[in-house]
Parts: structure tokens; sequence; C-alpha cells
């Protein structure tokens, strides 16, 4: 899913910009949109670290369809962002490359059913996004379209994960207080059980400094700024991550994946630190949706373990680069 809307964000960016360099004003017309995507879009930011500590809930397992296990199920999320810009093409087009690092820990407690050997146990995961993007014309609207590539690797080295995806987004709407979006994602992956995605962005500015942010299927969230360095907001984003295990057991696949969709609900502060870093916090519900494992290069919804788990709290903290 972060594949997913890491494009999408992203090519909210590049025609704004282009926009802005028409004009004489442009360095600090530039700067304003450039800040404005950034803060709406943690994705987006040059470099980010983000650690989630999420409350221990009751986990339910399945194995292939019969319930193998229940006990108390914790996790923390460490992730790191580098976006890192490789070529541009005049106005028009770009070639960016995205880094991320990932370290999963899963704790285990009270586990009934089945004899756990590792109740708690790390997993890392790397990936590399390379991706071109281009600003068009289609039917006189502004047309945006991107193709990337996806490599992800865990613990063992190699390739245990990859993808080719490509996107076009028409622009329907664009005033001064809001900007709308639609269009589709293909996805080439050999695990993907859904290979087009629709997309939507919707953001309009509100009065008394509101913003909503409406992102499919990435994010609803409403922004208010309360100075000029420092920012609440309020909503629901959804989150994912991908873990790489290999097992010996003849009953499961040699090599597997663990996917995980969650959503995370609630308030969010964030506060600039100097002109270079945004210190930010937030707190609320985390909702699972998802947990399955499933044999490496085996569609998703062809799972042989299913993971139900308890609504917990959670909180975030984070840091990131912001250049301007």
């Amino acid at each position: 899913m972060k594949l997913i809307t890491r494009s999408i964000i992203c090519l909210l960016v590049l025609p704004l910009v282009s926009k802005a360099q028409d004009s004489l004003a442009k360095a600090q017309m530039k700067k304003a949109i450039i800040v404005d995507a950034l803060l709406k879009n943690p994705n987006l930011r040059p470099a980010m670290i983000s650690t989630t500590f999420i409350s221990r809930g009751q986990l339910e397992g399945n194995f292939k369809g019969k319930s193998i296990l229940s006990g108390d199920f914790g996790q923390r999320r460490t992730e790191v962002l580098l976006n890192l810009p490789v070529k541009n093409w005049g106005k028009n087009g770009m070639v960016t490359a995205t880094i991320t690092y990932a370290r999963s820990n899963f704790q285990l407690s009270d586990v009934k059913g089945v004899e756990i050997r590792d109740p708690e146990l790390s997993k890392n995961t790397v990936g590399l996004t390379t991706t071109y993007r281009r600003v068009d014309s289609l039917f006189g609207r502004m047309f945006i379209s991107s193709a990337s590539v996806i490599l992800y690797t865990g613990d063992g080295g190699g390739v245990n994960k990859y993808a080719v995806m490509g996107s076009g987004m028409i622009m329907l709407k664009k005033t001064a207080q809001a900007t709308l979006m639609v269009g589709a994602q293909v996805i080439i992956d050999p695990t993907a059980s859904l290979p087009v995605v629709p997309l939507l962005v919707y953001q309009k500015q509100l009065q008394h400094g509101f913003d909503l942010n409406i992102t499919i299927p990435q994010q609803l969230t409403l922004r208010k700024t309360l100075s000029k360095n420092c920012w609440a907001s309020f909503g629901t984003i959804l989150s994912s991550s991908v873990s790489f295990f290999n097992f010996s057991s003849p009953d499961v696949p040699r090599n597997a994946n663990f996917s995980t969709l969650d959503l995370k609900t609630g308030p969010g502060v964030e506060y600039r630190l100097g002109k270079l870093l945004l210190a930010g916090v937030s707190a609320g519900l985390w909702t699972p949706v998802m947990y399955r494992q499933y044999g490496r290069w085996e569609k998703s919804n062809h799972y042989f373990f299913d993971g139900k788990v308890d609504t917990t709290p959670y909180i975030n903290l984070n840091l990131s680069l912001i250049p301007f």
C-alpha cells in the first residue's frame, strides 16, 4: 500500500512546482508550494525517521482456516525514509529514488494452542523505489503519469519482493482553495490480488486555517495551522508493512511474506525546530485490517496464516528534514 500512496502524493508536487516556475515571483512561490506539500504528505519529505509503539492486544491465529493459537500480541515499528532527486527534464519530467528501511519487532506472550520458540523477534526490510514522473495535457486538462520499479530485500539478502507500477491522474479542478484529481494505478506484482487500484486526491482550504486532505486509498485528514511553526491534525491513515520469513517445516512454504495492513486514527501535532527539522507526535487507535502470511511469490489472498488482532492504542514519534 505504501508503494501506491507514495506515487499518488508525489504526483501532486511536480505540476505545482512547474507552474510556480512560470511566474517571475518563482522563488517564494515555489518554496511555499513545496513546504505545503511536505507538511501535508510526510512521505514526500527528503528524510524522516519514525517509531510507532503499539499496545498489546489479543491475537487469534488461524492456520489454513483452523484456529491454532491465541495470545497477547505487541508491536514496535521503526521506519526510515530517504527521498533523492536523480534527474530533471525541464519542467515536465523527473526521476527520483526512494530508499526505505523498516524494523518490525513482534512480541507474543501467554500463548495458548502451540509452543512458540521465539516469543519475541525482529525483522528488517529494505526497499528501493525508482520513479519517473511526467506532466502532460489530456483533453485540455493537466495529466500526470508515473512509472515505478520497486525492490525489497530482508535479513537474508537477495530480492524478496518486486513490483512495477504505472499511474495516471487527470486534474479535474484546480482553484486557489481546492484541488481534485482522479486516476488509476496498474500494478504488476506476483503477490498483488488487485491489478488496478483507483486513485483520488481532493484537497481543500477551509476557513479558520483548516485544510482537508482526502487521498484514496491512503488517508483522510483535517489539518489546522496553529502558528507559523506548529500544526495539528486529526484523521485516519492506512499503513502497511511486509517482512520476510524462511521456514523448514514441510507444512508451509520454505520462503514466505508476512504482510500487514492497519488503520491509524487519532490526533497529531508537528512543530518546526529551526529551519531544517520538524518533530511530530501522534496517538490514537490502531485497527488491524489484515495480518497474513503466504508463499514468497504467491498471491496474497492465497495465505496459509491469518491473524486477527484487537484494536489497541498507539503512539508515534517522528523527526523529518524540511529543507526550507
